[in-house]
């Protein structure tokens, strides 16, 4: 199946949790929050959240400033 990680496509086996997407795609898990399909999922969640074909999903990086 075909989900999108910020609008750019990746191909996954059927099942597949959003745990192993971002670990596929070797995306660095600290200090981001994640929404699929432009819900926030949870941190504890991500393990257990199971993705559909065409699942839209946003990484949004926290920085710091001023």
């Amino acid at each position: 199946m075909q989900v999108f990680i910020n609008d750019k496509s990746f191909e996954c086996a059927p099942g597949t949790t959003l745990h192993e997407v971002l670990a596929a795609n070797a995306i660095p898990t600290g200090n981001i929050a994640i929404a699929v399909d432009f819900n926030v999922i949870p941190r504890p969640d991500w393990g257990k959240t199971v993705l559909q074909d065409g699942s839209k999903i946003i990484v949004i990086k926290a920085v710091q400033g001023g």
